[in-house]
């Protein structure tokens, strides 16, 4: 489906209406402890992935939920109603801060040498300094200021919706892509994927970091989970369901976080063209 098509025909209409984004069923079944009066999480009846089934027009997503803007609503929603849980959890990531491997660092050698496209990019400054910086941004205000980070070093940042964007870069053009708590934005994960298998190289790889539905911190916090935001995070991933996507989009997916998966509050994976 194109952005054209999807997109509601009145622009009175505020929000999309979506099938299952990972198999097309029309079959949901509602998820209420999960929900929001106007925002339904739920389950798909034939594959089961979790996802939430209206979702705001990208005019919506532009300024009224732009990234920046709900991420700050977020953490003040959670200092107010969890102060203690908060500050301990601020507090534990500096602390755990000069131990973590630097993400500049992973990518520097996970990518070969060339173009790597952020897709997602914010501020457009994490793709190291040995790389032609691309990004894509929704956002007005932070593709501007990725723009002034990209330019200077041969790149770019496009302004568009992601299945829009990636739509403007030749095939096989990139070394690497960073999907860096991008894809449980993306309401048409499948067609970002397939997008981006022709746009990298085959050699080439991805980097995917998304909340990983499956750990047990969620099962535990129920609809208190960090991972639940919404309406901007529309796709709820396990493990299985990841990589069930993205071998039906030609990749192969290898964990980077295997031993602790069920504990961690996130999915860390490299997708890499299937040779067969």
């Amino acid at each position: 489906m194109s952005l054209a098509e999807a997109l509601p025909k009145s622009f009175e209409d505020q929000q999309i209406d979506r099938v299952c984004p990972h198999c097309d069923s029309s079959v949901f079944h509602d998820m209420p402890d999960y929900s929001k009066p106007e925002w339904w999480v739920g389950a798909c009846g034939d594959c089961g992935f979790v996802y939430l089934k209206n979702v705001p027009i990208y005019d919506r997503m532009i300024e009224e939920f732009a990234w920046e803007k709900t991420w700050s609503d977020e953490r003040e929603r959670r200092f107010s109603q969890r102060p203690a849980s908060s500050k301990a959890s601020m507090i534990w990531r500096k602390i755990r801060k000069p131990f973590r491997k630097s993400e500049h660092d992973m990518f520097g050698r996970l990518f070969k040498p060339g173009a790597v496209l952020d897709v997602g990019c914010g501020l457009g400054n994490r793709i190291p300094q040995k790389f032609v910086p691309f990004g894509i941004e929704l956002s007005l205000g932070l593709n501007r200021a990725a723009n002034a980070q990209m330019k200077p070093r041969g790149g770019h940042c496009v302004h568009a919706p992601a299945v829009e964007g990636i739509e403007q870069f030749e095939a096989g053009f990139f070394t690497g892509i960073i999907l860096r708590s991008f894809l449980e934005h993306e309401w048409q994960p499948r067609e970002l994927l397939s997008g981006a298998h022709r746009v990298l190289r085959n050699d080439g790889r991805i980097f995917v970091r998304v909340p990983n539905f499956a750990s047990l911190n969620r099962k535990a916090r129920g609809a208190e989970w960090c991972g639940f935001r919404w309406p901007d995070h529309v796709n709820y991933f396990t493990p299985e369901s990841l990589g069930a996507l993205a071998r039906e989009c030609g990749f192969a997916m290898q964990l980077l976080n295997p031993v602790k998966i069920s504990i961690d509050d996130n999915i860390k994976a490299v997708l890499t063209k299937r040779t067969a």
